[in-house]
């Protein structure tokens, strides 16, 4: 019992004894914590219907079994005779692991919360909403929670906090100054997201370029070319860009001349309109107005306009049914002997009447 009552830098060994116990008891009932949770908490909380438990009680499963060894901790500290100034520095060192572990819950909390309810509502909605302004918010959200919860530690740790962000004003001037195209840019890209100008997979002709849009982002849009490269435009330009977008067009119009030789009779050029408007008129892609005029006496070629409209389901769609209209018409003209034209000369030679 004597070498019990043995004291050491202030404290009997019974008591270094008793905060060791203290510290090995903090680590069994935070394993046996965590245990249970695995073993019965978490089968029963997934029974229910609601997702809310789940998402708290994974929140909270990692900074419980800390602060469970931390309260152990604290209570075996209780039992040493320390100086002020060390009393002091653990007390508040207890006290931010404390709002490191609040800190920790609530971040796991906000961004389960937003997995498990916010994402699959906007999933479910026809724009891209989520990946491109929920998930970037998402980070952001996180990101001031911390920043939050590091505050309140350095407030605890004795700092003032009031002097520090005042400081970070002055740079954070500087920052903004610096960060102008930045902020710039992200409201442009909230602009894009409101006004819907395009969307992902939309094919755009731009200032800059043409190509399909890949990725919208907060700070640019990534737009890939029929070249196969990509372009990255900061979302500030392209607003400001005159943007033309193919992908809105409710039909794709179609104008081509075609030319019929000069020895073509009026019969077969009323022949031909005829065999062309009913091509058009019986293809079930195409759309009205359908425009067959005899135009104009061309350089080599008796020219007559076409022009009518193909529903707009795709580039592919379209190129397709020209394709089809442009061979039926040829086919229809070979069988009635209608010669296209191309280009030609006629060259006349004068005779010398003295040869």
């Amino acid at each position: 019992m004597d070498l019990l009552n043995a004291t050491y830098f202030g404290n009997t060994l019974y008591n270094y004894i008793i905060f060791i116990l203290f510290i090995i008891f903090g680590i069994i009932f935070g394993k046996l914590f965590n245990s249970i949770i695995k073993a019965y908490v978490k089968k029963l909380v997934g029974k229910t219907k609601t997702k809310f438990d789940d998402i708290i009680l994974e929140a909270i499963e990692v900074p419980i079994i800390l602060l469970i060894f931390v309260g152990f901790l604290y209570l075996g500290l209780k039992f040493l005779v320390l100086p002020s100034s060390i009393d002091i520095l653990l007390n508040e060192a207890i006290r931010i692991v404390v709002i490191l572990c609040g800190t920790w819950f609530a971040v796991n909390f906000v961004d389960d919360f937003i997995n498990h309810y916010i994402m699959p509502i906007v999933e479910k909605s026809e724009t891209k909403f989520d990946d491109q302004v929920i998930s970037p918010l998402r980070k952001l959200l996180k990101i001031l929670i911390i920043i939050a919860g590091l505050l309140m530690a350095l407030k605890t740790a004795g700092y003032d906090i009031t002097t520090l962000l005042a400081g970070l004003g002055i740079g954070g001037l500087a920052v903004a100054l610096a960060a102008q195209d930045t902020v710039k840019n992200f409201i442009a890209g909230v602009l894009i997201f409101v006004d819907k100008p395009f969307k992902i997979n939309h094919w755009i002709k731009f200032d800059g370029g043409e190509g399909i849009v890949e990725d919208i982002g907060i700070r640019s849009t990534k737009i890939r070319t029929f070249g196969d490269s990509l372009i990255i435009v900061p979302n500030a330009n392209l607003l400001s860009a005159n943007i033309e977008n193919f992908s809105e067009m409710r039909k794709r119009r179609v104008l081509v001349n075609i030319g019929l030789t000069y020895d073509t009779s009026v019969e077969k050029l009323n022949k031909a309109k005829e065999i062309i408007k009913n091509i058009i008129d019986d293809h079930n892609a195409t759309l009205p107005p359908i425009r067959i005029t005899f135009k104009e006496f061309g350089d080599f070629s008796l020219n007559i306009r076409v022009e009518y409209f193909i529903r707009n389901f795709g580039f592919d769609y379209y190129l397709n049914t020209i394709d089809e209209i442009n061979m039926k018409i040829k086919e229809e003209f070979e069988k009635e002997g209608i010669e296209m034209a191309f280009p030609t000369q006629t060259v006349y030679i004068k005779k010398d009447e003295d040869n």
